[in-house]
């Protein structure tokens, strides 16, 4: 074999070579790029979890009394692309079903075992009667977005959003009305004549700042939670909304209140406040981790209630508290367990099961749902199946 056959088979294979690389990149990088992404799907950050026990827990020691008492056993998470789960085992377990939306879900309340209402981004409202298996959008005429929703009854209930909106329902969610907020007006400029002499304020916005959160203890005392530190209060229920002074400038992300003294509200850059007057008056904790808090919940029953103890969540973090009568002693520490580590994760809602005040749910990051049956001391993961693609296409 000659020197210029032998140089030209060289550069035939060496071009093979290539080329079969070159082939076999874009292969394999293509198919880890779509693994990437299904994953991503698949496990769909989760914004708010409710059971129909919450009836108890977001009402006070004592439900109001047109909420019927249910087992308390059914519930649903919701989240990111209209994704609902449902869990009739005390979030045991999990399935998925079709909310026939893909807007982010941000907030979710349990009426009943069968009934429930599910809010998010781009005004949506989603009712179902069935437990879930029939989820049905409702027209409000507002086109916000909607980061939390509660009932006090069966037929009346409050979801809170952007621009400061307050939203109303007497019917059980088939109506709501905007009975506070609302998005500002645009201005007209051509009402304005020339040479006109402007007011210096002319131009700025009227106050306006996303609610992020809504408790009620009973029918007519709640308390509302947002940007800025806004804390609204209600004595009427929610016919009138009075701002409190909450002393930070931290947006706050949860509130929720034991009695009609003790209270408190979490946000971020670690800012935890406290009230033992209702409201009247807050004070900052100082939690044992610095981090951004998005939740608590409180222990309604069980013998620790005797502390008063709470959880709340956020940014990697899981935190109890229990209020000893000496205010030293008192302080958020993180849980003394937990058998899957959070700390690159955060968990955005938390939510107590049962009477025993043992059982808690905590849901977040990629789908992540945590339980315990302790109170909170420890806490592991709840394995459950991946969105089915059918759900991913059309959810």
């Amino acid at each position: 074999m000659s020197n210029r056959v032998r140089i030209v088979l060289i550069i035939v294979i060496m071009a093979l070579v290539i080329a079969a690389s070159y082939w076999y990149m874009q292969e394999t990088t293509g198919k880890v790029e779509v693994v990437k992404e299904q994953k991503w799907r698949l496990r769909d950050h989760l914004m708010d979890v409710s059971f129909s026990e919450d009836t108890y827990g977001r009402l006070g020691s004592r439900p109001a009394r047109e909420v019927t008492p249910s087992n308390g056993s059914s519930g649903w998470a919701v989240g990111q692309h209209g994704t609902i789960l449902r869990s009739e085992d005390s979030g045991k377990s999990w399935a998925y079903q079709r909310s026939n939306t893909r807007s982010d879900l941000m907030g979710v309340f349990a009426i009943s075992p069968e009934k429930g209402c599910a809010v998010g981004s781009s005004g949506t409202i989603l009712l179902t009667g069935d437990g879930g298996q029939d989820w049905k959008k409702v027209e409000s005429g507002v086109a916000c977005q909607y980061n939390a929703v509660t009932f006090i009854s069966p037929v009346k209930g409050f979801i809170i959003g952007e621009f400061s909106s307050i939203l109303h329902t007497q019917d059980g969610g088939a109506n709501w009305t905007l009975i506070y907020g609302g998005e500002p007006e645009e201005i007209d400029f051509s009402k304005i004549e020339e040479g006109e002499i402007l007011d210096e304020n002319f131009g700025m916005e009227e106050e306006v700042y996303t609610l992020n959160s809504i408790y009620f203890l009973n029918n007519t005392l709640g308390w509302i939670a947002g940007e800025y530190g806004t804390i609204l209060k209600t004595t009427d229920g929610g016919k009138t909304w009075q701002k409190q002074r909450s002393g930070t400038e931290n947006s706050l992300s949860g509130i929720e209140f034991l009695n009609k003294g003790l209270g408190f509200a979490v946000g971020l850059d670690g800012i935890i406040l406290k009230s033992t007057d209702g409201g009247v008056t807050w004070t900052k904790d100082k939690p044992t981790v610095k981090t951004h808090y998005y939740d608590l919940s409180f222990k309604r029953f069980g013998a620790s209630t005797t502390r008063n103890d709470a959880v709340a969540v956020g940014q990697g973090i899981i935190a109890s508290y229990s209020y000893f009568k000496k205010p030293y002693l008192q302080n958020w520490v993180p849980a003394l367990e937990m058998k899957y580590k959070i700390d690159y994760n955060w968990l955005s809602s938390i939510t107590f099961i049962g009477k025993t005040g043992e059982r808690a749910i905590a849901v977040g990051d990629q789908g992540l749902i945590l339980w315990t049956d302790n109170g909170g001391d420890e806490w592991d993961i709840v394995r459950y199946p991946e969105k089915n693609v059918d759900l991913v296409l059309e959810p």
